[in-house]
């Protein structure tokens, strides 16, 4: 056993280690130098956090027409930058080191260190062949700076491009940061590069920067490290940011108009999701005047099943585990079952109370209720003796007490509600393709029907009502449970019948106010023990019978509990590049 708690802790603790890791990123910055020769040379400075310990990140860089050459890594130590050695990855993961490998579908560079709770800065550096593209009268440098496959957020990204020489004049060089973030892109003031920033990027988007500068800025040029156009191309990119700039534009004047479209529908339906379930009660959930105004009953109002007293006071469609052991006992009591208790040996031979229900060979009454019956049939179908932890599902119908058409419609009103979220899915799709700005306004919508329902289902209840029949049995059985809780009104005028006290214990349990009647019949030495339906282990004295009896209900309540909640109850009725990274 204390190997075992020994295995047990050290699972947990490793557990506990292996989710208490996390790491964020603080901040990128990345420069590019376009080299005179047409080459790019990328120093990217990534900032981590790490919470926990780590030893190993990675980027990746997924594979095109270009190639990746003169890779290294390094890690800033005290304002230094210290390079790491190359060495191919093995399961040891070796400090100081980094790899580099690729595939069909991307470049991998993995680096390894050795970080608990700390911050660090990694260097990588590579060069880029074949991703300047050049054409007859300009050279694009067009490139996803940070790729989508990240799955952590960034804080804030630094890019700059330095160009091959000097810019000249402002007009000769464009520049554009996609798509339309948090963001700026600028000319840096010594005319010698472009600088960009974008802030708050989320987990899974990328950024572009495109920059157009003339070919004659190459100096160097050599056309086997970029990528030859053989036509001209800064009218063809103009004209081509240009067509996106007027695409943006009808987004956006798409996604106003659609704004202030959901801003109406919001309104539209808050109104109609409070109004329509208050109307409905209005309606339908006001109760019934009717003249009765006895403080107590002294007997049972109606001869009619525990389980039915419960439904009716507390306007339930559902019974609760009381008036299932009021039902059993109820059964007892009229003679169909017997209740017998035994004392079994159970774990490390200790003696443990189990009930039996003994089938007694009684002619069915023609007045014994439906779910009185329902419920005698299911006890036969376990043999003419079980126990009570051999029980499971049963099925109660009930009377027209309650009117329900109230919450007929307030159920009908949720199936609205839920049909119009499925036709929604469409047009959230369409949403979520034309901009992804939309996305916060139309998963409002099912914000807001969520809602709906929740209001609806709050006036739930209160769109039922009573009968008039079924509101003065109502107080009539209220008036029966402020009698039975009242002891000093029953000591005053006890009933003589060993039966009517047999009726107030049953009628009770469902009432919830089992304990004060067997308070008071202890107190009123009612010879209780006269009782044949139920048989306890010691019949010496009615304390032992109030406690097996106490003890039978709680063993009920739990075998109630396993299947109450499969009750059912029913009413008769009529009817390009960019990649990702990552640390582990």
């Amino acid at each position: 056993m204390k190997k075992f708690l020994k295995f047990l802790l050290i699972i947990l603790f490793l557990l506990g280690l292996t989710y208490g890791k996390e790491y964020f990123l603080k901040d990128v910055r990345i420069l590019y130098n376009i080299l005179p020769s047409g080459e790019i040379e990328v120093i990217s400075n990534i900032t981590y956090i790490f919470s926990g310990s780590f030893s190993r990140a990675w980027i990746t860089i997924p594979k095109g027409k270009y190639k990746i050459r003169d890779i290294s890594v390094g890690e800033i130590i005290n304002g230094r930058l210290i390079y790491y050695t190359y060495h191919p990855e093995t399961s040891e993961r070796i400090s100081n080191t980094f790899d580099a490998t690729y595939d069909q579908k991307q470049y991998k560079i993995t680096w390894f260190y050795r970080a608990t709770d700390e911050q660090k800065t990694f260097i990588i550096i590579y060069k880029l062949e074949g991703v300047l593209k050049v054409y007859e009268d300009v050279a694009e440098f067009y490139w996803k700076v940070w790729g989508e496959d990240w799955d952590l957020s960034l804080p804030a990204l630094w890019v700059e491009v330095n160009l091959p020489s000097e810019i000249k004049s402002i007009g000769d060089v464009n520049y554009w940061l996609h798509p339309k973030i948090e963001g700026k892109i600028g000319i840096r003031k010594d005319y010698k590069a472009i600088i960009a920033y974008a802030g708050r990027i989320p987990s899974h988007q990328w950024v572009e920067v495109r920059v157009v500068f003339p070919r004659s800025y190459l100096t160097q040029f050599n056309p086997f490290k970029v990528e030859l156009v053989s036509k001209k191309g800064r009218d063809l990119i103009l004209a081509e940011e240009e067509r996106w700039r007027r695409e943006e534009e009808q987004k956006a004047k798409l996604v106003n108009n659609l704004e202030r479209i959901f801003l109406f529908l919001y309104l539209a339906f808050i109104l109609l999701g409070i109004l329509l379930p208050f109307g409905i009660y209005l309606k339908f959930g006001r109760e019934p005047k009717v003249e009765y105004y006895r403080k107590y009953e002294q007997e049972p109002p109606e001869d009619i099943s525990p389980a039915w007293v419960e439904m009716l006071i507390n306007q339930s469609r559902e019974l609760s585990n009381k008036s299932i052991v009021a039902s059993t006992l109820e059964l007892a009591r009229r003679g169909y079952i017997k209740i017998q208790e035994e004392l079994k040996k159970g774990f490390l031979e200790r003696g443990q109370k189990e009930y039996k229900i003994v089938i007694n060979n009684k002619e069915v009454e023609k007045d014994l209720s439906k779910d009185l019956k329902l419920l005698l049939d299911e006890f036969k179908k376990f043999g003419s003796e079980f126990y009570i932890s051999e029980l499971r599902n049963y099925v109660y119908k009930k009377k027209k007490w309650i009117n329900e058409k109230g919450r007929s419609k307030i159920n009908d009103l949720n199936l609205i509600w839920i049909l119009l979220g499925i036709i929604y899915i469409p047009i959230f799709i369409l949403f979520k393709i034309l901009r992804e700005e939309l996305l916060a306004f139309s998963l409002g919508f099912w914000y807001l029907l969520v809602l709906n329902i929740l209001i609806s289902l709050i006036f739930i209840k209160l769109a039922q009502r009573y009968s008039k029949e079924g509101k003065i049995l109502a107080l009539r059985w209220k008036a029966l449970r402020r009698y039975l809780k009242d002891f000093s009104l029953i000591s005053q005028h006890p009933p003589s019948s060993l039966i009517l006290w047999e009726k107030y214990l049953i009628y009770g349990t469902a009432l919830g106010v089992a304990k004060n009647v067997l308070k008071t019949i202890q107190m009123l030495n009612v010879p209780i023990n006269e009782v044949s339906w139920y048989v306890p282990v010691y019949n010496e004295s009615f304390s032992n019978f109030a406690n097996s009896l106490q003890n039978f209900r709680s063993s009920l309540d739990s075998f109630s509990s396993a299947f109450s909640s499969s009750i059912y109850f029913s009413t008769a009725s009529s009817s390009s590049d960019g990649g990702g990274g990552g640390a582990d």
